[in-house]
């Protein structure tokens, strides 16, 4: 039987974005600069109101410093992308 991946909780976006832009200590502006990402989605991010697309997460990713897989984690339920992976892997391997 295959096994179906987990749902990604979307909602941790937002998450995952506040936390980064202050580890940064970077404001919305300074951030909009830097990435080249609009202030309007930014802020959007930063509220919830929009997930954003996949060209927008790299560069964040990039302006950040990390990857596009750890700045994302959070989506997965409190696991990194890496061990969701991994336990992925595992559970294939099982059965």
């Amino acid at each position: 039987m295959p096994h179906t991946p987990p749902e990604p909780d979307m909602n941790q976006l937002r998450v995952a974005f506040n936390k980064a832009r202050h580890a940064a200590s970077l404001t919305f502006d300074q951030l909009a600069e830097r990435s080249g990402v609009s202030r309007q989605t930014l802020i959007n991010l930063s509220q919830g109101r929009h997930y954003g697309d996949l060209k927008t997460w790299l560069k964040l990713s990039a302006t950040f410093g990390v990857g596009l897989d750890e700045l994302v984690s959070p989506v997965w339920d409190g696991t990194s992308a890496t061990e969701a992976t991994a336990s992925d892997r595992t559970r294939r391997a099982q059965g």
